[in-house]
């Protein structure tokens, strides 16, 4: 019995480090395409405002775009208008901010999982 608490155990741990893995590779993903998004305003011809405000699919028909704004949890690049609104400017996918919350949720699982299962294993060799 011991042997099978101690391969879930390791099952455990290792499918948490694997999942906050991935949500480290997630998030640095999201920067990354944000960084580059946001490197490019500034520098060459008709750079400012951003081009992927300019060129939204949902961006407000009659929109002057004036600036945009980095928002790092959830990663998003958000665009606004002269007249305050924002928008979305699609810099960073879709899929990748659930994609970051489900791998940080599992991450958060089996840690914890992990963890009431070595606190049942040292209580178990205490008791016996």
């Amino acid at each position: 019995m011991a042997e099978q608490n101690s391969g879930t155990s390791m099952l455990l741990r290792g499918t948490a480090i694997l999942a906050a893995s991935v949500t480290a590779v997630l998030y640095l993903l999201g920067l990354l395409l944000a960084g580059l998004a946001v490197s490019e305003v500034g520098s060459g011809t008709n750079s400012t405002p951003m081009h992927h405000c300019v060129y939204a699919s949902d961006a407000p028909a009659d929109a002057q775009v004036e600036t945009h704004v980095v928002r790092y949890l959830p990663v998003h690049v958000l665009c606004r208008t002269t007249d305050d609104r924002m928008f979305n400017s699609q810099v960073v996918p879709s899929w990748l901010n659930p994609a970051l919350a489900v791998s940080f949720a599992a991450t958060v699982g089996c840690a914890g999982a992990a963890f009431v299962q070595a606190e049942r294993r040292a209580a178990a060799r205490q008791a016996g």
